[in-house]
């Protein structure tokens, strides 16, 4: 079983957390008495475009080699996360797809470009799993964990969510946009009979242990980040549905996944002042209103995930 992890730091955590309490290493460790190998091809801050296309992986770089899972090296600095997963020998039987976030993090300041950045989102996602799907036999999609709901000072992201246009407070927003992102997706999970791994309803907002800098996975996170891969990989039947997989409490949970367009995160209550206020942006707010108000029609794919690191 020789598994590859695909995206960004919800999987490329070093930096945050310290060697060994990385997703990989604490993944090697749960896969160590089952013989399974894990290559991390996440980089830290890479966006769809730069999976699909390489980029230079500078966050963690340094921390990576310290941690002795250096990046792959390139004649020209520049990491292809693709192209070093059709290289890897023995080749891979199974690969996780956790990117995204980083597609939105960068255009928090403006999300009057959130129309164009969502549909490119889904375009480049598309082909990063069409690519992957014709070099691993066994995929699985992961879907980004919502942030810290009391970190906002870090990256503000309800904030600036919340200013958003259409009726809700920022966590309601949030929802709605992830729910409008990911629903497509999981139609073509259906088709494929792929695995998802449900981060967005695992993790919980308020419970500040599983973060670091709101949108990094904390040790603690990245533990429930691997048993979910874990137990994915380990348990999934990849002849049957497509199943989603999540642990709101105490155990893993499983549900058919058919693609019918309902999925959706519960609701939060408890919504503090400072993202309780939304605001009409001045700029953009049809191009918005179309993605946060209403599913797509469009069918795309994709994982990680919704929120991460530059």
């Amino acid at each position: 079983m020789h598994i590859a992890l695909l995206g960004d730091s919800t999987i490329d955590n070093v930096v945050w957390t310290g060697h060994p309490e990385e997703v990989p290493a604490q993944l090697r460790e749960l896969l160590q008495s089952s013989g399974g190998v894990v290559s991390n091809l996440a980089a830290d801050g890479f966006t769809t475009k730069k999976v699909l296309l390489g980029g230079v992986p500078t966050i963690s770089s340094v921390k990576r080699q310290q941690a002795g899972d250096p990046f792959p090296q390139t004649g020209d600095g520049i990491f292809r996360p693709l192209d070093a997963l059709e290289s890897l020998d023995p080749p891979p039987t199974h690969a996780v797809i956790s990117i995204g976030g980083n597609d939105i993090r960068a255009i928090l300041g403006s999300l009057h470009q959130l129309d164009e950045v969502v549909k490119n989102f889904h375009s480049n996602y598309m082909s990063i799993l069409d690519r992957v799907c014709k070099t691993v036999p066994k995929v699985v999609l992961m879907f980004q964990y919502r942030p810290s709901f009391h970190m906002d000072e870090s990256y503000g992201v309800y904030r600036s969510i919340g200013s958003l246009p259409g009726p809700g407070d920022a966590v309601v927003k949030l929802n709605r946009l992830m729910e409008a992102i990911y629903n497509p997706i999981l139609v073509v999970a259906s088709q494929r009979r792929l695995p998802v791994i449900d981060l967005p309803r695992s993790f919980d907002i308020e419970d500040d242990s599983l973060y670091r800098c709101q949108i990094e996975p904390s040790a603690a996170g990245g533990s429930l980040i691997a048993e979910l891969i874990s137990h994915v990989v380990l348990r999934h039947d990849f002849t049957s549905t497509s199943t989603l997989y999540l642990k709101p409490s105490c155990s893993v949970d499983a549900e058919i996944n058919n693609g019918d367009g309902f999925w959706s995160i519960p609701q939060l209550t408890c919504i503090p002042e400072h993202v309780n206020q939304p605001q009409i942006l001045e700029r953009g707010e049809s191009l918005v209103s179309n993605v946060v108000g209403v599913v797509p029609n469009f069918i795309c794919s994709l994982t990680r995930c919704l929120w991460i690191r530059r």
